[in-house]
């Protein structure tokens, strides 16, 4: 994202939130193993439509909330984007106008953007889309009332004044009047940047500058999203039941300007935390589409039902210093990363095609001036391994007078979770005089623990990509990001991502991007963050399904084209 991204971590999104643009077709190997580098489209043609074409899924988590500007994670952002989409969308790896009539102009300098809206859009009481419903709720996002995560992102946009409005020591603190962002008509928005920036356009596909309907928000107050009755869409897709805890259920908007592209007329979620239990749904043909464990691999992996997802999620840990002091010590968290046996994690317990990582910055996202890939010539730092993490670990206790360290690590209550976090606590329990203990939290909770800065070290977290940069990872980690300082001195990161920033904004490319190299290597080598894995899904979809697009960027699973075949 810097967007935030806790995700679940079979679903992982996550879900999550969370989280790549479209391929063509399945490719099978001599093994029968359908994969992918990134996207898919899934099925295997029939000739009957079915009389309903419905599809049915499940989710491990609850659904948080659908107020837009107070969503943090990807299961939100899957029914967001579905009722509320922006500007602007991915689809089949292009970006493309969405609520905007065409892409956007701008000026000569690259400050000023102006989107013509669409004129056939309405909300779904029937009020025509506005240019002020953008504004509204861009402004609504930075309120400080509103008191959401996502705030800074209208910073990383570099929309004129965001950052002053967001500082308390600003003089125009709170007073979003003075955001960047105006209707010059009811048809027209237009945008002022600070400065020129590389991401702006990819960034207006993201959900939180999504527009809202100011006067039923309004008129709602604080049961604003709580209930469907209490929601309005602008998209393909109706919220129309929520069970919570239980499932939610989404219908085709008749409303929608692009209805006829919409052949999915109703999709319903259910949250299902126990991993057989999702699988016996799926041979019931209760749901369509699972995602398989490590031991559910080899049942399918030669079925036509199979395949292999890959994705550019990030999941990491995070540490606490001011709940654990000693996390302060480099030596502490080095030799954490180090004793992990990140092969063993993917290719036994995961197995899904998710792959270890020692970076933050995914394999095969963006592509510099150059035209290469990110992660060439970025090496995997902290490679150490078993024995060299317990010389760090003496080490740290010789010299900063500790023998025995308990550490709480907290995590979602899933199956895979609970299998992940026993792997974890051995290969940490391997440093002498390391203690965890694990606590594992339904979603919802977790959300609000890990939030309000309780734990001690976050093991269910990750990060899915808000725009095509790099920036969207690494800006997590600059100490005024969403990681809200985690009481460690990160100055020297700091300075390289604000370095970074300015080639940016100096339109420098080479330079920015060799600082952006520069800045994951100091993040990993100090163990900031401790990156466990990218990752990647094994997944099973009816053949009778048609159609279904798993993307790398934007809607996760993009299924409103499919086609649901008599079977």
């Amino acid at each position: 994202m810097e967007g935030r991204l806790h995700k679940l971590f079979t679903v992982f999104l996550l879900i999550l939130v969370g989280l790549f643009v479209a391929g063509c077709s399945n490719n099978s190997d001599e093994s029968g193993d359908n994969s992918t580098d990134g996207t898919k489209q899934s099925g295997q043609k029939n000739t009957e439509l079915a009389d309903e074409q419905v599809l049915h899924f499940v989710r491990n988590a609850d659904l948080p909330t659908v107020d837009l500007s107070k969503a943090t994670d990807t299961t939100s952002a899957e029914v967001i984007q579905r009722t509320h989409p922006g500007l602007i969308t991915f689809k089949n790896q292009e970006i493309v106008p969405e609520m905007a009539a065409e892409m956007p102009e701008k000026n000569e300098d690259g400050t000023v953007y102006t989107f013509k809206l669409r004129k056939d859009v309405k909300w779904s009481n029937g009020d025509p889309l506005t240019a002020q419903d953008f504004v509204f709720a861009w402004r609504r996002l930075i309120k400080p009332e509103t008191k959401s995560q996502y705030a800074y992102i209208m910073g990383i946009a570099n929309v004129k004044n965001a950052n002053k409005i967001m500082n308390k020591d600003s003089d125009i603190y709170g007073q979003v009047e003075k955001l960047g962002v105006k209707a010059i008509d009811e048809h027209t928005l237009q945008v002022t940047l600070e400065s020129p920036i590389p991401y702006f356009t990819s960034l207006m596909a993201f959900n939180k500058f999504a527009p809202l309907n100011e006067s039923f928000v309004k008129e709602q107050g604080d049961k604003y999203a709580k209930e469907p009755k209490n929601l309005l869409t602008i998209g393909p897709y109706k919220l129309t039941k929520w069970e919570h805890g239980v499932s939610w259920t989404l219908e085709k908007n008749p409303d929608y300007y692009a209805a006829n592209e919409v052949n999915i007329t109703k999709a319903t979620f259910k949250v299902v935390k126990e991993e057989n239990t999702q699988l016996s749904l799926y041979k019931s043909d209760e749901i369509q589409v699972d995602s398989l464990t490590s031991e559910q691999v080899d049942a399918y992996k030669d079925t036509p039902d199979f395949q292999r997802i890959a994705g550019n999620c990030i999941f990491w840990w995070q540490l606490n210093a001011k709940k654990v002091p000693e996390f302060k010590y480099d030596n502490v968290r080095k030799a954490m990363s180090m004793i992990i046996d990140r092969e063993g994690l993917v290719n036994v317990l995961l197995n899904n095609g998710s792959i270890a990582a020692q970076y933050v910055v995914p394999k095969n996202f963006a592509k510099g001036p150059d035209g290469e890939d990110f992660r060439k010539g970025s090496e995997d730092y902290l490679p150490g391994g078993v024995e060299e993490a317990k010389k760090l670990w003496k080490k740290a206790k010789e010299k900063n007078g500790f023998d025995t360290l308990k550490v709480e690590y907290v995590t979602t209550d899933g199956d895979s979770a609970a299998q992940m976090g026993e792997y974890m606590a051995n290969q940490l329990e391997q440093l002498e005089g390391l203690k965890i203990n694990i606590k594992k939290l339904p979603w919802n909770a977790y959300l609000d623990y890990v939030q309000g800065g309780e734990y001690e070290l976050d093991a269910g977290s990750g990060w899915c990509p808000d725009y095509k940069d790099p920036m969207t990872f690494l800006g997590y980690w600059h100490s005024d990001g969403p990681n809200e300082n985690v009481g460690l001195n990160t100055e020297d990161y700091d300075k390289l991502i604000d370095q970074a920033r300015k080639y940016a904004k100096e339109q420098k490319p080479k330079k920015r991007w060799k600082t952006l190299k520069e800045a994951e290597k100091v993040l990993i080598e100090n163990a900031y963050t401790i990156p466990t894995y990218q990752n990647g899904e094994s997944m099973i979809v009816k053949p009778y399904v048609e159609g279904i697009v798993f993307q790398s960027f934007g809607i996760e699973t993009y299924f409103r084209e499919a086609e649901v075949y008599k079977h």
